[in-house]
């Protein structure tokens, strides 16, 4: 195989947009996996404890009243407003749930702050449970226990299968630059050991909360390693690298 900085015009241009578009998928992959993980646990930010609730659930509430400060900041409630709001859906839950509850209090706020994530059609978009009537929220209203594992086994069909073919191209394209053997071969592992290393994670933190560490290594070693790849790639495509990082003898 020729190095890239060898390649045609055309072949150039076609790297190029390989890169451009799966660099702009991946960091869109990843400011999903922040938005639907961040402020499970009421802070900024995805923190441990987002990812014991994502996996293991929070097992003291039911899943409504475990999202529902996620599902306000995303609908930009004011923060002044939501004791109120959180109470009145402990005490639905809390008290039987009753239907006539349902309709005169609890209705009128997931109405308001949550289907335009939560109606039918966009919770087929989403994925995202559907809110639209009482029977879709007392399904939600049952004590938290994290991604099913059925909803693993077909996350990972996806997961595994599209990320090991863009993580197999990404490392096929940086093999073909001008860098040091020894940071090539420790490169082009990582994202294939970070994502089993993640994917393993869901099932254990499922089963124990304390494993959820392997998902956030495991997340930050996958997909941001193979765009660094794919950085190094363009970069060396079009412009040249760093002399450190350049194999002596591939610099010609």
């Amino acid at each position: 195989m020729r190095p890239l900085h060898q390649l045609s015009l055309p072949e150039k241009l076609l790297h190029t947009g390989f890169i451009v578009l799966v660099c702009l998928g991946l960091l869109a992959a990843e400011a999903y996996l922040f938005v639907t993980h961040t402020g499970l646990d009421g802070k900024a930010g995805v923190t441990l404890k987002d990812i014991q609730i994502s996996y293991y659930g929070d097992r003291s509430a039911s899943k409504i009243q475990s999202v529902l400060p996620t599902m306000l900041t995303n609908a930009g409630v004011p923060k002044a407003q939501w004791p109120a709001l959180q109470a009145t859906i402990d005490h639905w839950v809390q008290n039987g749930q009753t239907q006539a509850e349902y309709t005169a209090k609890v209705k009128p706020i997931i109405d308001t702050h949550c289907m335009m994530c939560h109606s039918d059609a966009m919770s087929k978009q989403l994925h995202n449970p559907p809110l639209a009537t009482y029977d879709d929220l007392k399904k939600v209203a049952q004590v938290n226990t994290g991604m099913s594992i059925n909803a693993m086994f077909m996350g990972g069909m996806v997961h595994l299968t599209m990320l090991g073919v863009i993580f197999w191209i990404a490392g096929t394209l940086f093999l073909r630059t001008r860098i040091t053997s020894a940071l090539k071969g420790l490169l082009v592992i990582i994202p294939f050991l970070g994502m089993l290393l993640d994917y393993s994670g869901w099932f254990a933190t499922h089963f124990n909360p304390a494993f959820a560490w392997m998902v956030l290594i495991g997340g930050a070693l996958s997909c941001p390693v193979a765009a660094l790849e794919m950085v190094a790639a363009f970069f060396d495509m079009w412009i040249g690298l760093p002399g450190f990082l350049v194999d002596r003898s591939a610099k010609s």
